[in-house]
């Protein structure tokens, strides 16, 4: 089912940045809620999505759909652009999700990738707005369908709109399986089949990654950010976040962020 005609892609990027050179790059599993669009200038990373090993070069840009389960990895040290974005409510991807490999010239001007490096924050985010709008429109129109009253058996798909409604969600995965309307074996079976993830483990991301948006992009303190993602205290979730990443938000913070899938 395609987009019907009518409907507007409208961008939002959450977040993006260029790192001179990437700190570490070893995750298994990522899995995300927002897009992802990755670029390095240099080579010496790679990605794998099932048995699909990607690597990272200047010639190739690379486009993660939300929830899609990754690994990365790396050889030696590169640089990196990366957006984080998300667009249009309401629309849904249809299975199974993929990891799309693009050409970087079709999709990021030539002045644009000699300047990256100098650009300010804002002209970075208007970068990444354009070049992410010019992968969109390399990618196949029949991964997107609206959703509908049909869709309502997904209950993947409302779980993930309650959580996306409510950051501080904090119920256990029975709650979330009521609200739902289905059984906690239905749900888990479609979290997996879906991200290769359990819910936990999914919640955990979801809430890391909007951590990151509130500590980075909403300028919100480490204290505000714990009690909107119905974390007990700042403590709690300092200690989750530095297991989850291997640092602590603050020097994240300080850091100005550092690449983080």
């Amino acid at each position: 089912m395609s987009i019907p005609s009518k409907t507007l892609l409208s961008i939002n990027v959450v977040r993006c940045g260029y790192v001179k050179e990437v700190p570490r790059w070893h995750y298994s599993h990522a899995s995300t809620p927002t897009w992802r669009l990755y670029w390095n200038p240099e080579p010496g990373a790679w990605l794998s999505f099932h048995k699909d090993k990607i690597m990272l070069s200047p010639d190739v840009v690379v486009v993660i759909p939300p929830q899609t389960p990754f690994t990365t990895g790396f050889e030696r040290k590169f640089s990196h652009f990366f957006v984080h974005f998300n667009f249009t409510a309401g629309m849904i991807l249809a299975e199974p999700r993929k990891i799309f490999e693009l050409s970087a010239g079709d999709i990021i001007l030539p002045s644009i990738m000699e300047n990256l490096p100098q650009m300010s924050v804002q002209q970075r985010f208007w970068a990444a707005s354009s070049i992410a709008q010019a992968a969109l429109l390399k990618l196949p129109e029949d991964i997107f369908c609206m959703a509908h009253k049909e869709d309502e058996h997904n209950f993947f798909n409302m779980a993930v709109a309650i959580i996306g409604s409510d950051a501080g969600f904090s119920g256990s995965t029975g709650e979330l399986a009521k609200l739902c309307g289905t059984s906690i074996n239905t749900l888990q079976r479609q979290f997996y089949s879906a991200t290769g993830l359990t819910v936990r483990k999914w919640m955990l991301n979801f809430k890391m990654e909007k951590a990151v948006q509130l500590l980075l992009s909403e300028n919100c303190s480490i204290k505000e950010t714990a009690f909107l993602l119905g974390f007990a205290d700042r403590y709690h979730f300092s200690k989750v976040f530095k297991e989850y990443f291997g640092t602590t938000p603050a020097y994240f913070v300080k850091s100005g962020g550092i690449p983080l899938p």
